[in-house]
């Protein structure tokens, strides 16, 4: 049998071990572990699970948590549900910091619609046994095409902030992208996440340029790669010269969402763009970033990396945004949520849930390689 039916058969037979061993009140009363209570040892498991095993295998390490010792995740795997969660415990503050859409209620419901309108068209007789997320953006080798997006003042969500949430994507081997807004300092990051790939988030400089003691500090601590939020409205291409001057790794430009700004990217030499609508792109009549990511892919995706930001919320976005050109997306908001939801350990559960969904997604949609996804696979509703 191939390895994915070994799979299945392990995880019914481990279902019925669980359901004939147990007594019926474990089961029937499963207890939540707060989130600082001592972690509870669980029960040897014969299905892949851990650091290391396939990510969908995560679905099967929260059932055998469930069925062998009665602990639940920490919070809910509905990741559509995570921003509600995490307004009921977060400050009126950082609500208003974390949970003000940057672009408008409108460029959120917009990017919605735009990924919600893409439906998966499923392929038959392909081998999806043997499942690789693993991808290389601009050199770095990915385990999946997911990095965690700048974000500033995280220390708002939770006192660890950046440090917490680094350190969980160096867990995973995701990159991370530290804020020049950022609560907790690049030195304290570095020292939390020694081995985790890094990338440093910088504001669209003003005409006296970047600050290299900044963009020093960045290279000392770990950041390999620049990602610049977009410029404000009269912001000029002009202060580009003096970051090329100051950074000698790749350089992306977030924010875009039309053709002849990704094409004047490559023209200037930029190395990337991410396709999102960050900065606050306002307006009642705001386009969702899916919508404009194919255009992007098509006219610039062989002259530099194409990535995806805005809207991410759980793996099927994921899938799309894959099937609609990105090399990789930028999830934000979500691992945020789950850094005020638990700490170090919320961050974890979120990306892991994320990852297992991407996975999943792109087993049941039967794609043996997710570098080959394309807009075909897809279907507009």
């Amino acid at each position: 049998m191939t390895e994915h039916t070994r799979r299945q058969v392990l995880a019914v037979g481990a279902a019925t071990a669980a359901a004939a061993l147990l007594p019926t009140p474990a089961l029937a009363a499963p207890r939540v572990a707060p989130l600082d209570a001592t972690p509870v040892p669980l029960p040897p498991s014969p299905l892949p699970v851990g650091p290391g095993a396939p990510f969908g295998a995560y679905q099967s390490e929260i059932y055998v948590a469930g069925m062998g010792a009665g602990i639940e995740p920490i919070f809910t795997t509905d990741l559509s549900r995570l921003e509600s969660a995490a307004g009921e415990v977060l400050s009126e503050d950082a609500r208003r910091h974390l949970l003000a859409w940057a672009g408008g209620a409108a460029a959120v419901r917009a990017n919605a619609r735009a990924l919600a309108a893409w439906r998966i068209v499923p392929r038959m007789f392909v081998d999806r046994g043997d499942r690789d997320l693993t991808t290389t953006v601009l050199g770095v080798t990915m385990p999946a095409p997911v990095v965690l997006g700048p974000v500033g003042r995280q220390a708002l969500a939770h006192p660890d902030g950046e440090v917490a949430s680094a350190r969980a994507a160096a867990g995973l081997g995701l990159t991370y992208v530290h804020s020049s807004q950022a609560s907790r300092s690049l030195e304290e990051v570095a020292v939390a996440a020694p081995a985790g790939p890094r990338w440093f988030g910088l504001d669209w400089p003003g005409a006296q340029g970047p600050d290299p003691v900044l963009l020093t500090r960045a290279r000392a601590t770990g950041c390999t790669h620049l990602l610049l939020s977009p410029p404000r409205p009269g912001q000029t291409w002009a202060p580009l010269a003096a970051v090329r001057q100051a950074w000698d790794g790749p350089v992306v430009l977030g924010g875009v969402q039309d053709v002849p700004t990704a094409r004047e990217a490559a023209r200037r030499g930029l190395d990337g763009v991410v396709v999102s609508n960050e900065r606050g792109r306002r307006g009642p009549g705001v386009g969702g970033t899916a919508d404009a990511l194919p255009r992007i892919a098509d006219a610039v995706g062989g002259r530099l990396a194409v990535l995806f930001g805005s809207g991410v919320r759980t793996g099927t976005d994921v899938y799309r945004a894959l099937a609609l050109g990105a090399q990789a997306v930028l999830v934000g908001r979500p691992y945020v949520h789950g850094l005020a939801l638990g700490a170090e350990a919320g961050v974890r559960h979120v990306l892991r849930t994320l990852l297992a969904e991407t996975e999943i997604t792109v087993t049941i949609a039967g794609v043996g390689d997710h570098r080959d996804l394309e807009p075909s696979d897809l279907v507009r509703a």
